[in-house]
């Protein structure tokens, strides 16, 4: 934060908190995770870092800066947003931070017996954001940020991470702005690594490793409305009653497939059931031209599969190539180049959730 002044925590300290976490990949299971069904995620080497400044006073203002081109200052029920042409574009996004960032701030923990009677009572905060990851692209920005921040809050007060009840308060603080998380995102920003999720089990760590590979994620540069997307596949498995069964069975397979080949180092394998994974999504109906596009050039041109991460309809795809195989990677960026959409490398972060 630029041109801080010192600042009071609530314990009296000058105090400054910087928590990161990773924002995540799904290579299997979109969709069918929020029918019971197993998904295979991943934290990436790519983070969403919250700085709080904690001030003595009990004005109870929040100031927010961002790498995302806006400031803004909650006071009370009044947001000012500073530049003031750019409030159309951002009015929605701000709300939102806002709304997490209160829950948060006077975070009463009810999900145990371990501080009953804790309350967070900061007086003015700021906030600031820098973020690697694009809003509404798939790969667990607003999860990432919920993490780093309950982290940020939680160390100003204990002066350690409970990573436990970090994930909890994030999960809590998530469902008011998208009602139907699964709760996979957070708990994978949270404690990094591959894992899988299903409701009833929920995030586990599996100890195969995918240190030899890195994804090229695309970005569409079209934020999605995960919302939306449920809604559209709730509407198609109601009309497609026995299809959708079908399809349910069939992910099923990849999922257990690609467990096995990502253990045995199989890689050829695993670069054919993303591919087969993304034809379940397709026949969703979640994809879109720029997306079928971006998938045709990655897999034309040397890539081992390339399918949607997140929920479809904009965001991102992922695309596991050969970096050995420089033509092909050539061939590849070269392509992705003129359809005039961002990309990045990225390898499974490892540690998840930490101050930075």
């Amino acid at each position: 934060m630029k041109n801080c002044p010192k600042v009071s925590g609530i314990d009296g300290s000058n105090q400054i908190v910087k928590a990161l976490a990773p924002g995540k990949i799904i290579l299997f299971g979109e969709h069918f995770v929020v029918y019971g069904f197993p998904s295979l995620i991943a934290s990436i080497e790519k983070y969403f870092k919250v700085t709080i400044q904690i001030f003595s006073a009990n004005k109870r203002k929040i100031k927010i800066e961002s790498n995302l081109g806006f400031t803004s200052v909650k006071d009370g029920a009044e947001i000012d947003i500073t530049p003031s042409v750019l409030r159309p574009k951002v009015s929605d996004i701000v709300s939102k931070l806002y709304k997490v960032i209160d829950y948060l701030n006077s975070y009463q923990n009810v999900t145990n017996n371990t501080h009953p009677s804790l309350t967070y009572n900061m007086g003015d905060l700021m906030v600031q954001l820098d973020s690697e990851l694009p809003l509404g692209g798939g790969l667990g920005s607003s999860s990432a940020f919920c993490v780093a921040l309950s982290a940020s809050l939680y160390y100003a007060n204990y002066k350690t991470l409970n990573k436990n009840e970090i994930c909890i308060r994030a999960i809590n603080a998530e469902k008011l702005i998208n009602i139907n998380t699964s709760g996979a995102d957070c708990n994978t920003c949270s404690f990094g690594g591959l894992g899988t999720f299903d409701k009833i089990n929920g995030f586990k760590r599996i100890s195969a490793s995918l240190d030899d590979i890195e994804f090229l994620i695309i970005d569409t540069g079209k934020a999605h409305d995960t919302y939306s997307m449920i809604k559209r596949v709730s509407k198609f498995k109601t009309n497609n009653a026995k299809l959708f069964d079908e399809l349910c069975d069939s992910y099923l397979q990849i999922y257990q497939d690609g467990l096995e080949s990502i253990k045995k180092n199989d890689f050829q394998n695993l670069g054919s059931l993303l591919n087969q994974n993304h034809d379940l999504l397709l026949r969703l109906c979640i994809s879109n031209t720029l997306i079928d596009k971006i998938v045709e050039v990655c897999n034309s041109y040397g890539a081992l599969g390339t399918k949607i991460t997140g929920a479809g309809g904009g965001g991102c795809v992922l695309s596991l190539i050969d970096r050995n195989d420089r033509s092909s990677e050539k061939k590849i960026i070269d392509r992705l180049d003129t359809l005039d959409v961002k990309y990045f490398f990225t390898k499974v972060d490892k540690l998840g959730l930490r101050l930075a």
